[in-house]
């Protein structure tokens, strides 16, 4: 936004800003001198002539439309001057996404102050995007006929002395730099004196300006840290052709901007037209009565129920996402407690499984080998089961003993004892 309104102050201050001579380059400046030095009322008119969109964006349905609805921008109204009384009167009629907005500046010396009808256009924009401003008759009807002063220091936060003076110097640095420049730069043909002011021309009195904000301790506060970045983001070209006819006085201002493919935006480039032509409206510039300034103070005052619903609604979302949060968290806790012990169930059942089969396969080597009864034990086996009669004993009863028998016995073994058993 800085380096939009940056580029805007320097090219009105060639419009507002004075020369002298008869050459194209002078007859330019004796119109903005004119303009500055004698009483002026001028119409004033601004329209988007053409938007290009960038190769990939040329066939979004979204991008399109947000191209009609910038060309649909009109804006139109007047600009008077009353040089005795050192005051301006600007008045403008915005007409944007179907509806009409009344602007309007007051100056006189170093005081401006601001219309707050415009409140009730901005409010039904807003409900468009579904911002909830206020609505209601009693707020709107609150701001009808309000001025808000500028100029005090609650409203801008800045020292208006001291940003009246820097406005002076830099017009006069804005004066020396046009003076300076080419003859061949100013063109005429017929009664139309042309004039192209570029990209160039906007860095250099941006620097100037800049170092002269800084050039003493008043003016600091309009000094740009980010100066450099802020050069750095202005668009690739920056073109502003100027059309003067030194007979009617109309000034025609053709503002083409072209953007650099990095800045990732869908505009390739667009053209502004601004239109300046004189009236014979010329009528005293009434300053707001007393009873019709308001501060910021009784601004917000107005507001305050609509700002503590909205205060409210925020804080409402912020504790539910703190609450959401936490209930992640704990979630996530219990979820991971729940998938640990699952874990731990199935690597037990596993362990346990595994440990059974080990331990099943080390039996069955134990039985099959280091467990086969030693010769010297079966001897002694044999002498016992010989001195025992066992001719009582059925054939399932001797059986079940065989079984007993048979996994500590080799194969030989078992059918000495199997002998013994069936012939008893």
């Amino acid at each position: 936004m800085k380096k939009i309104k940056l580029a805007l102050l320097i090219i009105l201050s060639v419009i507002i800003l004075a020369g002298c001579g008869k050459s194209a380059k002078e007859e330019f400046f004796d119109y903005t001198k004119k303009n500055v030095t004698e009483n002026s009322s001028n119409d004033i008119s601004m329209t988007v002539k053409d938007i290009k969109l960038t190769a990939d964006m040329k066939d979004s349905p979204e991008a399109n439309v947000m191209v009609t609805q910038l060309k649909d921008i009109k804006v139109t109204g007047s600009m008077q001057h009353d040089v005795s009384e050192k005051a301006t009167n600007t008045k403008l009629n915005i007409e944007a996404l179907g509806q009409k907005i009344p602007l309007e500046f007051i100056s006189k010396n170093d005081d401006m102050y601001f219309s707050l009808d415009i409140f009730r256009g901005i409010s039904k924009i807003a409900s468009q995007f579904n911002s909830e401003l206020p609505s209601d008759e009693k707020t709107l009807s609150a701001f009808d006929g309000k001025y808000l002063k500028l100029s005090d220091a609650d409203t801008l936060e800045i020292d208006s002395k001291s940003a009246t003076n820097l406005t002076k110097k830099f017009q006069k640095e804005v004066s020396n730099y046009f003076t300076s420049l080419d003859e061949e730069r100013f063109t005429k043909e017929n009664d139309v004196v042309t004039f192209k002011l570029t990209k160039k021309d906007v860095v250099v009195l941006a620097e100037k300006f800049n170092t002269l904000s800084k050039s003493k301790k008043e003016y600091k506060e309009f000094f740009i840290p980010d100066f450099d970045e802020m050069i750095k983001n202005l668009p690739k070209a920056l073109d502003a052709k100027f059309n003067l006819n030194t007979k009617t006085n109309d000034l025609a201002v053709a503002l083409t901007s072209t953007f650099d493919k990095k800045d990732e935006g869908f505009i390739d480039s667009i053209e502004v037209l601004y239109n300046y032509k004189p009236n014979d409206k010329q009528v005293a510039i009434k300053l707001p009565a007393k009873k019709e300034i308001v501060n910021v103070k009784e601004i917000e005052a107005i507001l305050a129920p609509y700002l503590s619903d909205e205060l409210d609604e925020e804080l409402d979302e912020e504790l539910d996402e703190e609450l959401d949060e936490e209930l992640d968290e704990e979630l996530d806790e219990e979820l991971d407690e729940e998938l640990d012990e699952e874990l731990d169930e199935e690597l037990d059942e596993e362990l346990d499984e595994e440990l059974d089969e080990e331990l099943d396969e080390e039996l069955d080597e134990e039985l099959d080998g280091d467990f086969n009864m030693a010769d010297d034990e079966f001897k002694e086996l044999v002498k016992e089961l010989e001195k025992e009669d066992f001719s009582s004993f059925s054939a399932a009863e001797s059986d079940e003993l065989l079984e007993e028998y048979e996994p500590l016995l080799t194969e030989k073994q078992y059918k000495t004892i199997e002998k013994i058993f069936k012939n008893k």
